[in-house]
Formats: C-alpha cells, sequence, structure tokens
C-alpha cells in the first residue's frame, strides 16, 4: 500500500513537471498568456481523463493509447525524436 502511495505522489510530480514545460514552451515560443494556458491545461486534463474513461484504462496507460492515437493518424514521435537526436549529432559533427 506505501508503495503504491509513493508511486503515485512520483507520477503525480512527474506529471507536474511535463506539464510546466509543455506549458512554459507555448509561452515562450508561442506567446500564450495565462488564459490561453489554462484553457489549454484544463482542456488538456478532461480530455486525456475522457480518452481514459472511453478505453476503460487505468492513468498508466494514457501515454500509450495517446502515442497509438497518434500513430494512427500518421503522427509517429518517436520518428520525430530520433531525427531530431540525429539532427543534433551532425551539428555536433560539424562543431
Amino acid at each position: 500500500m506505501e508503495i503504491r502511495r509513493q508511486l503515485a505522489e512520483a507520477d503525480k510530480k512527474d506529471s507536474l513537471e511535463i506539464d510546466s514545460m509543455i506549458l512554459w514552451i507555448l509561452h515562450d515560443k508561442y506567446g500564450w498568456g495565462k488564459r490561453k494556458l489554462k484553457d489549454f491545461f484544463n482542456t488538456f486534463t478532461q480530455e486525456l481523463k475522457a480518452l481514459t474513461d472511453r478505453y476503460v484504462m487505468e492513468d498508466c496507460d494514457t501515454v500509450w493509447l495517446c502515442t497509438r492515437k497518434l500513430k494512427d493518424a500518421g503522427i509517429d514521435i518517436s520518428e520525430w525524436l530520433a531525427e531530431s537526436e540525429r539532427a543534433s549529432q551532425n551539428t555536433n559533427l560539424k562543431s
């Protein structure tokens, strides 16, 4: 029971950190203000909950489900990450 509580606490902390990073980039790079960020955050939170409820999944399955839905739409973020890493390596080799 204690291990589950600690894991839930760690998940909540990780989630807050990831949310903060996303919101900061939207603010810094795209100029989103407090109202728009809060609207996005609320919608994001509600939609993730609705998605996991619709598929009768646990919160821990949300990442897998969202990744799968993106792939179904022809969007492979693993591929984007690999491209970004290759570009970064090429830049480092040129330096």
